[in-house]
This record gives structure tokens, sequence and C-alpha cells, in this order.
């Protein structure tokens, strides 16, 4: 072998491992985070050696091509599937981390945002479920009430028996016991009973009659039923807003997804670039955000990333559905990413065509270096 020759083979060889060793980089990238595999140089050092025997593969299918006088078939087939079988396994990885690298942090911004999205929406329903309950619960007291109330003042008024009698009293005692039966469901600690009529001090009013009389009294017992009212309309507010700190967990899982989003964490990602960052950090954070919600908001919150292709939403459940928002957990698995692909789920905004072109550049480079050792 000449000295021509002898540079031409190293320059060959030199431009294989380079480029069998970018490759072999993307393959354990991928194969690091589907399989959870590490450390990751053991999974390159293995992905590497792989390759190296991938090419003597190559290079014994090529040696049997050529061998016109005895080939042998069963070298032939057997260097074949070998060298099949690993580039299938390095396009489909390399396809997968370029897909990582360059949708990665647009994919996990997008599933944070949309987590964001569900929790404002859930903490702004919840609150107005609250607030809600809270105006019936009111409404219902001021109308029983009300009706108690304008009882009383029939009562009074009665042309047969007009004055403040045992029937009135009747009246307000009704009110009385309403209010204390209901009282425990509110929280509600204040003492009704004789709050309104006290047999007590109010048994000067018993038997009053005249027009003046009784609508001075009228008056002052109306004061006294809008006096209580207000006590347990306060109470009512009082139970209803404390339902609303309750909610803690889910404001507080909203400020976490909140500081994920903007102050630090993005930025660092976006500074940093990789694969590796990206899975981490979904690894981690939605690990956490996904522990404070229950099964059926996580429910809610998958379906919503995905949308019908029929514009039928029943067909989402016979598969008939693309992503509009890619899980991320998908995205850092090669296996989701090319069942996806295959079943057209992918978003329509995120093309694997490109990723494609230039994972089979790389091999081809890199298999083309090899045949000219």
């Amino acid at each position: 072998m000449n000295r021509n020759q002898i540079i031409k083979t190293l320059a060959c060889w030199i431009g294989y491992c380079g480029f069998a060793g970018w490759s072999a980089w993307m393959t354990a990238e991928s194969l690091s985070m589907s399989l959870a595999l590490k450390p990751i140089w053991v999974v390159f050092l293995f992905v590497f050696v792989v390759a190296i025997l991938a090419g003597f593969c190559l290079k014994g299918v090529i040696n049997e091509i050529s061998n016109r006088t005895n080939p042998n078939k069963a070298r032939f087939v057997s260097c074949l599937l070998g060298f099949l079988l690993f580039w299938g396994v390095s396009f489909a990885t390399n396809v997968h981390y370029n897909l990582m690298r360059n949708d990665g942090l647009k994919v996990v911004k997008a599933e944070l945002g949309n987590y964001e999205s569900y929790v404002n929406g859930k903490v702004r329903d919840d609150d107005s479920k609250v607030d809600e309950d809270k105006q019936n619960a009111i409404a219902l007291m001021t109308s029983h009430v009300g009706n108690l109330a304008d009882g009383f003042e029939k009562e009074c008024d009665h042309t047969l028996r007009q004055g403040f009698g045992p029937s009135a009293v009747r009246d307000l005692q009704q009110i009385e016991e309403y209010l204390t039966a209901t009282a425990k469901e509110f929280e509600d600690y204040n003492i009704y009973t004789h709050a309104l009529y006290d047999p007590e001090k109010d048994r000067g009013d018993m038997g009053t009659t005249g027009y003046k009389r009784v609508e001075g009294l009228k008056k002052k017992y109306a004061t006294r039923i809008v006096g209580q009212m207000l006590r347990r309309q306060t109470a009512i507010e009082t139970f209803y807003n404390k339902k609303k700190g309750q909610r803690s967990d889910l404001i507080t899982l909203n400020h976490f997804i909140k500081d994920s989003l903007n102050p630090v964490d993005i930025p660092q990602l976006e500074e940093i670039a990789t694969p590796q960052a990206y899975y981490q950090f979904q690894k981690i954070q939605f690990s956490t955000i996904r522990q404070h919600l229950t099964p059926d908001d996580l429910a809610t919150i998958d379906r919503s990333t995905m949308e019908s292709k029929t514009d039928k939403v029943e067909d989402i459940d016979a598969g008939k559905f693309r992503y509009r928002i890619y899980p991320s957990e998908r995205m850092f698995n090669t296996f989701n990413v090319w069942d996806d692909m295959l079943h057209g789920h992918m978003p329509t905004g995120m093309k694997l065509l490109g990723w494609i072109l230039i994972s089979l550049i790389i091999d081809i480079v890199a298999f083309v270096l090899r045949s000219l050792v």
C-alpha cells in the first residue's frame, strides 16, 4: 500500500468515525431518554461500537457482492441483516434527536401553557361556583325569612284580630327556629333563640292593639328581623370565602407553573438549548404538576391536547385525531414519536421530513466513507 492509499484510507476511517460518532451520539441521546438509560456516555460507547460493527457488516455485504467467483450467501445475508438492523435504529433515533433539539423547547412551553390555562380556569371556575353557591344560599335565606316576615305583618294587620298577639309571636319564633336549624350548615355560631322575641323582655308587647301602636311594633320587629338576616348573611359569606381558601393547592400549583414559565427556568433552557435539558426539565417539573392534579383533571387536560380530524369529537376515541399540543412525554420517546407519525397523530406544525433527510445524509456519508476503506 503506497503513501497515497494510506492517506486515503486513514482519511476515510477518520471521516467515517466522525460521522458514525455523530450519529451514535444522537442515537445514544435518543435511547437514553426513550429507555431511561444512564449514564449517557456508556450508552454512547455501546452504540459507537455497534456502529463500527455495522461498518464491517456493510463492508462484508460489498465484498460478497463484488465476489463473482465464490460468494458466500450466508455471510451476505447475515451482514446485510446486521447492517440494516443498525441502520434502522440509527436512522429512527437520529430523526428523533433532531426533532427534540428543534422542537423540544416549543413543546415544553406549549404544554406548560396548557397546564397554566387549565389550572387558571379551574381556579376561576371553583371560585365562581363558590360565589354562585354563596349567592344562592343568601337568596334562599332571604326568601324564606322574607316569607315568614310577610306572614308576621299580615298577622298584625289581620282585620279580625288586629294587634300583636300569640300568632304574631309564633311567626317571629318560626324565623328564629329556621335560623337556628340552618346555622350548622354555615358554621354560624350566633344564637337566634329569643333574638327576635324575648318572652321576658318583650312580654309587654303582647296584646297591643291600635293602628299606630301596632305599626310601631311592626317597625321594631322588622328592624330586628333585618338585623338577624344580616348576621346570617355575614356568616354565609364567611363560610363560602373560607371555601375559596381551601383551593390553595391549585393556587400554589398555578404559581409553580408560572414560575416555571417565566422568570428563570425557561430562559435558562433557551440558553442551554439541548434535548437533555428539555428532558430533565419536563421530567421534574411536569411530574410535580401532575402529582397535584386529580385523575379527572389529568384526563381533561390530556383530552384537550387532541383535536378530531373529522370535526367530530367522538372520533377522538376511535383514534381519528391529531395532537393540538404535542405531549412532551411522548416527544421524548422515539417509539411514541414514530408511532404518532405513522398514524397521523403529529401536530400539523411539527414536520419530520427535514430531519429525515438530514439523518439520511449523515448515515449515507458515513457509510460511503466506510465503503471506500
